[in-house]
């Protein structure tokens, strides 16, 4: 059990969406869940393209008819009404997004679902109340989606704040973590050591120490898997290193130091893959 404060500044996206539209979160997953069923029923063995196509026409008519695509926006616009403070809120908000947003990418976090998508309001600080990896056999496991940057969340940054903050701000956050890998490694294996024996044990009877550390032995090649599975991910998403510049300025299409980020953003975006996202992810928000 963890005890936390509750405090009134602190709003999740599920929150905000009540507040600002009425209908329970609930009712779209139940709506989204059997119109796809429904669907899917009237055609009598649908192939994965089929679904993956009805999914994604339920997906775009909510989004069409049922969410609004500024809620997010119009809820802070009534919290915060003088328009320097809410810049400055949006400001803080995006380069905290983005730093939430590299974690979620390099340790693969599960359930980032509306209601622990927790903000302080006066802030803009994004608050991690829950951060549990996925794991497949004990390996982490990536999302077809890699980080949560659903149309609201989108939206109430802007074009401006997402090239101009949140994309540097990723980037420099990798490639700062990437120059002090050799600092972050022993406390990846630490980290990564004890979720995955906590792992473990909760789906096995209770051990005792001995048993406890012959359990860390023959995982041991597993985590050291997985702490070269999160320094991979960060490096990816540091700034790439250009060895001439200047050769580099004359060509056709040079690539930007940023690339990984924006082909992240670019797949977080995606509406295909929005929609083929589990229903309590809620895409739609």
């Amino acid at each position: 059990m963890r005890m936390s404060s509750n405090e009134t500044s602190h709003q999740s996206l599920e929150n905000v969406f009540h507040k600002i539209q009425g209908p329970s979160s609930n009712q779209l997953i139940s709506h989204f869940q059997e119109t796809v069923n429904d669907r899917l029923r009237e055609m009598k063995g649908a192939d994965d393209a089929t679904k993956a196509k009805v999914k994604l026409e339920v997906y775009q008519e909510i989004c069409n008819e049922v969410v609004l695509p500024n809620f997010f926006t119009r809820y802070m616009t009534e919290m915060i009404k003088d328009a320097d403070h809410l810049f400055q809120f949006r400001k803080v908000f995006t380069s905290q997004l983005a730093a939430n947003s590299l974690l979620q990418h390099a340790f693969a976090l599960v359930e980032r679902t509306p209601v622990r998508f927790v903000f302080c309001t006066k802030t803009g600080q994004m608050i991690s109340q829950d951060f549990r990896f996925q794991y497949n056999q004990g390996l982490l496991d990536k999302h077809k989606v890699p980080f949560r940057l659903t149309r609201n969340i989108e939206e109430l940054i802007g074009p401006f704040l997402l090239q101009g903050v949140f994309i540097p701000s990723f980037v420099s956050i990798s490639s700062a973590m990437n120059d002090k890998r050799s600092i972050f490694e022993p406390m990846l294996h630490i980290l990564l050591r004890d979720d995955i024996i906590s792992w473990y044990t909760s789906k096995s009877n209770p051990r005792n120490d001995h048993k406890s550390r012959e359990l860390e032995v023959q995982l041991s090649d597993r985590i050291w898997k997985n702490v070269g599975y999160v320094q991979e991910r960060v490096e990816e998403c540091s700034a790439r290193l250009v060895e001439d510049a200047s050769k580099e300025a004359i060509s056709e299409n040079p690539d930007p130091v940023d690339s990984k980020v924006r082909q992240l953003i670019s797949v977080a975006t995606n509406s295909d893959n929005l929609s083929l996202m589990s229903a309590t992810f809620q895409a739609w928000l």
